[in-house]
């Protein structure tokens, strides 16, 4: 009677919808994005996967989004002694999504700036901030990218 009734729930759970909060495929719907080096470039793929699970308008076939991403600092406004009191932090994203026999190219760049803070380690965490902040606006603009020329397809 217990294996039956066992049976009866996990079979209901499979019937849910239910997936492993570990398994493979990261949940991206149709398109798999491909791991991206760095901090800041898990943070870019996070973002992709999260507004790609949606799909995109025109693309029905499984698909695969490569992203090559580029980060540059920039140290501005210096004072006397040559400190720098602001920084940029520049982010290019070039990407290939790769669906039946055919292919979506494109480029995006972000920036984010963050105030250089007084203490030599309150730097970093101004410097993530910063950075998260230009992944979001990556992610942003990659996604619409990609829409814009996936709806041409159709």
């Amino acid at each position: 009677m217990k294996q039956f009734l066992i049976a009866c729930l996990l079979l209901g759970l499979a019937g849910c919808g239910f997936t492993p909060l570990y398994a493979t495929g990261a949940g991206a719907g149709l398109i798999e994005v491909d791991q991206i080096d760095g901090r800041a470039g898990h943070s870019l793929r996070q973002r992709l996967i999260e507004r790609l699970s949606v799909g995109l308008p025109g693309i029905d076939a499984p698909g695969q989004l490569s992203v090559s991403l580029v980060q540059q600092l920039d140290r501005l406004a210096l004072q006397p002694d040559e400190a720098a009191t602001r920084t940029d932090v520049i982010v290019r994203a070039d990407y290939i999504l790769r669906f039946d026999d055919r292919e979506l190219r494109g480029s995006v760049e972000a920036a984010s700036s963050f105030q250089v803070p007084d203490s030599p380690f309150a730097d970093i965490p101004a410097q993530i901030d910063a950075q998260d902040r230009a992944m979001a606006v990556l992610a942003q603009r990659l996604i619409d990218d990609l829409r814009i020329k996936a709806a041409s397809l159709e």
